[in-house]
């Protein structure tokens, strides 16, 4: 159910300009993705120990989804799923690319990607910052549908200037390597590399994807902001990835684009451990909300009205068929996509629930959400492995185990599930211990109280 925070006369004109707006139906899509962070280390979601007002801002001039999901429970798998419209899993991407070279490893190139369709429309692709979807030539963004891309190719690195990077985490310029690491702070250069790409590319439509590294580890942080934090870094890395998000935003405004510019805000996999997923149940990597939920926000002031509020379950996968509708484009060229559209929904068009059920898979751990009810199982070795039911819509936390007061509906949800997971291909590099290391905190942060 869509809570309107405005009356229907303040949305109506702003309906019809969706409409009108660029004749030849081609705004601007920018989808900013953090990485690792906690559900509960965004002030629109309840935190008062710090703010996050540029982030709470795209929420407040368009939509928050108080049930945002992402298709994957870390990081390099979240990513295939985003930029395909697909659950990774049926593709063979159910696990993180091991930090190694490789000819092989990577997003399968049977996989259309978003870029490369707007690509095809006249679109400016760009890609910044973690790429995390294979390390040879031919998984290189440029070769994916990007234009442009400044950024690095491993799960993880430095947030300051490495002086002898390797190839996996050194920063490029395109295809070349720098010559030489000149920034202050990551997060901050990322912001502003995105902030020229607008200004210089603002005559042309243009796709950009940023994605930060922002909070994941190691946890480095500026003195300034590690001072501000009173000594907590994820609190200061998060201050970080606020501020860069609104240098973002300003650019766009600045360039008289803003209007016009499809906004998506949303992180890769739940918090990882260290971080803040209250009140939601487990982390990164697992199957419970903490693992699978994540801040969704999303605003196009010319064609969404502001101050909306939806608690209609959607996942990251709805951002690519959202893309291609809001450029005016029919279908992917690809392979059919697992997403739906939510400009219906985001414009009051139309109320209907975009999914009836949405499953994860994350080796023995998996879940199912169908309605509102969610069975989930794998996480531990608890009562054998058993499945858990859990009503959503009173028990967002996942305290109330129902498996043994409605077997019928365990039975019937573990029947969709499998039907599902019948079309999961194998991962060619399987879940090496290596990956799933790389894609973790050297040390999980301890906050302070």
């Amino acid at each position: 159910m869509i809570k309107h925070l405005i009356c229907l006369a303040a949305i109506l004109p702003l309906l019809s300009r969706a409409d009108s707006v660029r004749p030849a139906g081609k705004p601007n899509i920018v989808v900013i993705l953090s990485d690792d962070a906690g559900y509960n280390e965004f002030s629109m979601h309840g935190n008062t120990g710090f703010p996050t007002p540029h982030i709470d801002s795209i929420a407040k001039a368009g939509i928050r989804f108080t049930n945002g999901y992402v298709s994957g429970t870390v990081c390099s798998p979240s990513r295939a799923g985003l930029l395909s419209g697909r659950y990774q899993q049926h593709f063979g991407h159910e696990f993180n690319i091991p930090p190694a070279y490789s000819e092989t490893n990577g997003l399968p190139l049977t996989e259309t990607l978003l870029p490369a369709v707007l690509k095809s429309v006249g679109y400016r692709t760009i890609a910044l910052g973690k790429w995390h979807l294979g390390y040879a030539p031919e998984f290189h963004p440029m070769e994916r549908g990007f234009t442009d891309f400044y950024g690095f190719l491993q799960g993880q690195r430095s947030y300051f200037p490495l002086p002898k990077p390797t190839r996996l985490n050194q920063l490029l310029q395109d295809r070349e390597p720098l010559a030489a690491e000149k920034f202050d702070y990551m997060t901050d250069h990322l912001a502003a590399m995105a902030a020229g790409y607008i200004t210089r590319h603002k005559e042309q439509p243009f796709f950009l994807y940023l994605a930060f590294n922002a909070t994941h580890g190691p946890n480095h942080t500026t003195p300034a902001d590690l001072e501000m934090a009173g000594g907590d870094k994820i609190k200061a890395m998060t201050m970080a990835l606020d501020r860069a998000v609104g240098t973002v935003l300003d650019s766009l405004r600045q360039n008289g684009v803003l209007g016009d510019s499809l906004v998506f805000f949303l992180n890769d996999n739940g918090g990882a451990a260290g971080h803040d997923n209250t009140p939601l149940r487990g982390h990164k990597s697992q199957t419970w909300e903490g693992g699978v939920s994540v801040p969704f926000a999303v605003q196009w002031p010319a064609a969404i009205a502001a101050g909306q509020t939806s608690d209609v379950p959607v996942i990251s996968l709805d951002i690519f068929p959202t893309a291609l509708a809001a450029a005016g484009i029919d279908k992917s060229p690809g392979n059919p996509l697992h997403g739906t559209n939510l400009l219906p929904l985001m414009t009051g068009r139309a109320g209907d629930r975009p999914h009836r059920t949405l499953c994860w898979k994350n080796g023995a751990a998996w879940a199912i959400r169908d309605g509102d009810l969610k069975l989930v199982a794998g996480n531990t070795d608890q009562d054998g492995g058993a499945p858990e039911l859990f009503d959503l819509a009173k028990d967002r936390p996942e305290k109330n185990n129902l498996a043994s007061e409605r077997p019928d509906d365990v039975k019937r949800l573990t029947a969709i599930y499998r039907k599902w997971a019948a079309e999961v291909k194998p991962t060619p590099w399987g879940r090496g211990a290596e990956a799933e290391r790389e894609d973790a905190d050297e040390k999980p942060a301890r906050r302070k109280k």
